[in-house]
């Protein structure tokens, strides 16, 4: 857990007498039209599916994609972290040419884990050989939590952007790709050659995943949330792969920007740069649709990931909007569920739950780890080992999760913009809940049908949706 230093808030201080509505375009925040310089992917799965019913199902595999929009050369650090408690498990550079794509994919492991590899051309640092990349417990081996190769097999994975080049230089020559689709020399991409000149990051990164089970037929899409103006100003600074850094904790300036629940735009000054990134991503409520139907033996699972909560929580305490220390039962945070059906009601506060197991002291529904999966009436569609069962009578219908109302992250000054009206706000420098991106997931089991020709078909699909929320003021 990061620690309040002296030097954060000089800096913090220094920020105060700027803080106002022009410094709205200088604020980290979230993109509706999900280009940035940061991309947080919700969640990564090599587990085995599950039929509604129990039925063990393949695995899933994970495709993902990193688009670079822009005419600039760009150095991205990629990051996939385990979902208990976000323990780096891989780390790679790319370096994106003018309007390049990189994509790979990550799937299961013969040792029982969970390994990358990628058909793609694009230069990386180190070069990604002809076989898989397996993910490593190195970080988490022997934390509190314990857990070998299946800890690797579900998280979370980020993209940082690090710095720009010019075209001209040897970098971006050598990076750009030529018409036979190949860069034209990646022995010119390498950590010294990054680190000569690095320019100001511009953004314009965007991304998608897809979890697709073959056999079950699920393919479930996730867009990227992306971070616009996460550094602005700060230079382009080169990080090696390897290094913990960039993360959350680099966002220049230590400003977050969110949309409250009434539209308007709400901006705060934090004491830490995560913080900031924090009121970005933050949200009290959040809400999304349910599928239970006996006739298509339907199931529903949420993905509910919390990206900069590792850097606000460790075994010695937590950082508000958390609330708990991490032990080997995770970090729980209380939530409160109000479960509705199509027809208005009835709103059943907390319904019922199956915890797996709860852990010690926990009497009602929270959240415990970094990326955690809410699935309903054991449906278990990912097959999630950080599953929390919901179960309710309902077959279908919308559910509003609420987090606790301490759960709070202050800003030591605000601004705030009513697009209504067109006049400045003076906002709370309470910002409320917890710093949640996700989506949800929903299978529909029809059994085997035949076609007009009395041909079977498989006739099992799945659906993603991505989530709604509250704002992180009234």
């Amino acid at each position: 857990m990061n620690t309040f230093s002296k030097k954060s808030l000089h800096v913090a201080l220094a920020g105060l007498s700027t803080l106002g509505l022009a410094g709205a375009a200088e604020a980290v925040m979230v993109n509706p039209n999900g280009l940035g310089q940061v991309l947080v992917y919700p969640y990564y799965t090599v587990r085995n599916g599950f039929n509604v019913g129990g039925v063990s199902a393949a695995p899933f595999n994970t495709l993902l994609s990193i688009v670079n929009t822009t005419n600039s050369t760009k150095a991205v650090k990629v990051r996939f972290r385990e979902g208990k408690a976000s323990k780096e498990v891989l780390d790679f550079n790319v370096f994106l040419s003018p309007h390049d794509m990189w994509v790979a994919a990550v799937t299961p492991s013969d040792a029982g884990g969970a390994q990358i590899e990628t058909p793609d051309h694009t230069c990386t640092v180190p070069t990604f050989p002809a076989t898989p990349v397996p993910f490593r417990t190195t970080d988490f081996s022997g934390d509190v939590i314990g857990g070998g190769l299946d800890r690797l097999t579900e998280g979370y994975f980020e993209v940082f952007e690090m710095a720009t080049y010019d075209p001209t230089d040897p970098l971006s020559i050598g990076a750009k790709h030529t018409s036979l689709g190949f860069p034209a020399d990646c022995t010119a991409v390498n950590d010294t050659s990054a680190a000569v000149a690095p320019l100001q990051p511009n953004g314009g990164l965007s991304g998608t995943a897809t979890l697709i089970n073959v056999l079950t037929g699920d393919a479930f899409s996730e867009d990227a949330t992306a971070l616009t103006q996460f550094n602005v100003g700060g230079g382009g600074k080169y990080f090696n792969t390897g290094s913990a850094l960039p993360d959350f904790s680099n966002a220049i300036p230590s400003t977050g920007t969110g949309v409250s629940s009434s539209g308007t735009i709400v901006q705060g000054l934090f004491p830490l740069p995560e913080l900031a990134a924090t009121a970005a991503l933050q949200h009290p409520n959040v809400i999304n649709q349910f599928i239970l139907d006996k006739s298509t033996a339907s199931g529903t699972d949420w993905v509910l990931t919390f990206p900069t909560k590792h850097l606000l929580v460790d075994t010695s305490g937590a950082l508000p909007p958390f609330e708990n220390a991490l032990g080997a039962g995770g970090s729980c945070d209380d939530i409160t569920l109000a479960l509705y059906n199509r027809e208005e009601g009835p709103p059943a506060s907390n319904p019922g739950t199956d915890f797996s197991p709860l852990p010690p002291g926990q009497a009602g529904p929270a959240l415990c780890w970094e990326s955690n999966i809410l699935t309903f009436n054991a449906s278990n569609v990912l097959g999630s080992a950080n599953k929390y069962n919901i179960t309710t009578g309902e077959s279908d219908g919308w559910m509003n999760v609420s987090f606790r109302a301490g759960a709070v992250n202050i800003a030591l000054t605000t601004a705030g913009f009513d697009p209504s009206t067109g006049l400045p706000i003076t906002p709370s420098t309470t910002f409320s809940g917890l710093p949640t991106i996700g989506f949800a997931v929903q299978t529909y089991v029809n059994g085997t049908l035949t076609d007009t020709t009395g041909k079977l078909i498989q006739s099992s699909y799945g659906v993603s949706n991505g989530h709604r929320y509250f704002g992180p003021q009234p």
